[in-house]
């Protein structure tokens, strides 16, 4: 063959590639102006990927949920609901197979409902949804359009691709499956599901990039919750004379102008604590200064108008006035509704080493701990007065301490211990202070606040044996007190959130703060 004519084949061979790389992109081009816009995609390719199916990344859940006479079966992209005492199934009944006979299967027998074959089921559960006594089915599925049972009138024309969907169905008496409340797109790409242990009624989501949302029945349907919790905490409020006088003098005997300062930052927290150093009372007569001190209860009344709702009490002052101060400081915050940790009054006939809070759907567990009360000792009568640290022989164990805070984080989902410990006026870390932590890393604590020391100490996570993190503020210094020979104070600042594998530290800071008052 002639030079030219293979010269012409070759041209003619890349002009065809050319027209059909052309008739390709025109193709994808036509595609793409068909689809429009809308949520099921960021760009155009991954809008006609999930016009063939759900993403792959999908992990489609094999398990058996049973609940109330009933079984949810969910498997190879399909679910199943059978009565529980009639279908006489093993857990191996999440296998392909036994879906599939079931689906087969008379509905007297056992199988009362299935899902449409137009979705794709990814996860179920079973549960009291809607906290109305009766059991509800949870799924999370995979199905063509954006909308539920319904859409907005303005909407002409749902989209043909795939996206993800929580619907709920009622269970009724007779067995009898209805819709009860069918989501739109959610607005997240969901990787896993899951009840919470402690309360069914809430469901938390994963998405693909590991942040997790909390679900809760709200009159008509699910609601997405705050997921965070955002907790304060300041350190010792000393109230020495000069603060006192100047109350009484100038301000009318209210002790608001001392914390007005920090009043945003209080109340832009779930949690704010602080560490009362010294206790109320009640009587003009036990007002006091240092060595011995007494605040008036228009101390406490401020902590409340400010928005305190921790205080932390276990320090070395809390038996300054005896029993009496115990007494008078812990029902002044017990009657305002103040949670207080670290005392326990007279009347308490049990030891209560923590408290357990609720926000945002986590449970918080408080504990405070101090290393001693300046030699005063009133454990013989009131052996629950205080709540102290270990010491002596009981400090090589700390088998008291690991004992609180294990049962405290069986009851919550977070721990958080207040210690008062460290070498006064000393900006470095004792040996004590960090085999303490150590203690408190090794029973599960979450984050350890502490104070004492009265300057600022650092603030760093440590890592717990059990593969879990501890954030600890050494020491915050004083918050509102009249000591000039101290260095500035600080502010610990962090926030809670729910992870999938329980409640976690998502950020942390530690800010300085001026601590002298007038």
């Amino acid at each position: 063959m002639k030079k030219g004519g293979t010269e012409n084949i070759k041209g003619n061979k890349r002009l065809l590639r050319r027209v059909g790389a052309a008739a390709f992109c025109c193709m994808v081009v036509a595609v793409v102006a068909l689809l429009g816009t809308g949520y099921c995609g960021e760009d155009s390719f991954a809008r006609i990927g999930l016009m063939m199916g759900p993403p792959r990344w999908v992990d489609y859940k094999e398990r058996t949920e049973d609940k109330d006479g009933y079984s949810l079966m969910v498997g190879k992209k399909r679910a199943v609901l059978a009565k529980e005492e009639d279908n006489g199934r093993t857990p191996d009944d999440e296998t392909a197979g036994a879906l599939k006979a079931l689906q087969k299967a008379d509905p007297e027998k056992g199988m009362i409902w299935s899902a449409p074959k137009e979705y794709r089921v990814q996860d179920g559960v079973l549960t009291d949804i809607d906290r109305d006594g009766d059991t509800e089915m949870v799924l999370l599925v995979w199905k063509r359009g954006r909308f539920g049972a319904h859409r907005p009138f303005w909407v002409l024309r749902d989209e043909k691709c795939y996206s993800q969907h929580i619907f709920i169905y009622d269970i009724d008496e007779d067995g009898q499956v209805k819709q009860k409340w069918f989501a739109s797109d959610i607005g997240m790409q969901v990787r896993r599901m899951k009840l919470m242990e402690r309360d069914s009624s809430l469901l938390l989501t994963e998405d693909t990039e590991g942040d997790c949302a909390l679900w809760q029945w709200d009159s008509f349907g699910l609601k997405s919750m705050d997921n965070e919790v955002k907790f304060v905490a300041f350190g010792d409020n000393i109230i020495h004379k000069a603060i006192y006088e100047y109350a009484y003098g100038h301000e009318k005997g209210s002790f608001d102008f001392l914390y007005e300062p920090f009043e945003k930052e209080i109340a832009g927290a779930d949690v704010s604590a602080v560490n009362a150093e010294t206790v109320l009372v009640d009587k003009n007569s036990a007002v006091s200064d240092y060595p011995r001190f007494g605040s008036p209860l228009a101390v406490g009344t401020a902590l409340k108008n400010v928005g305190f709702n921790v205080i932390s009490c276990a320090n070395n002052h809390a038996l300054d006035k005896g029993i009496y101060g115990i007494d008078v400081s812990s029902s002044f915050y017990r009657d305002n509704k103040m949670t207080c940790v670290g005392i326990q009054g007279s009347g308490d006939g049990k030891y209560r080493p923590f408290e357990v809070i609720s926000r945002n759907g986590i449970r918080i567990a408080l504990l405070s701990y101090t290393y001693g009360t300046n030699g005063i000792d009133v454990s013989d009568k009131y052996p629950y007065a205080v709540h102290y640290l270990p010491g002596g022989e009981d400090f090589f164990s700390g088998d008291r301490i690991r004992s609180d805070i294990k049962e405290a984080g069986g009851q919550a989902d977070f721990v958080v211990v207040f210690v008062h410990w460290g070498d006064e006026y000393c900006t470095d870390i004792t040996d004590y202070q960090r085999d303490m932590a150590e203690l408190f890393a090794d029973a599960g604590a979450d984050v350890v606040i502490g104070t004492h020391p009265h300057v600022a100490q650092p603030a760093e996570m440590l890592d717990r044996p059990d593969g879990g993190q501890m954030l600890v503020y050494y020491s915050l210094g004083n918050f509102r007190a009249n000591q000039k020979g101290t260095q500035g104070g600080a502010e610990a600042v962090f926030t809670i959130e729910h992870a999938y594998d329980g409640a976690i530290v998502k950020s942390w800071e530690i800010r300085q703060i001026d601590p002298y008052a007038p």
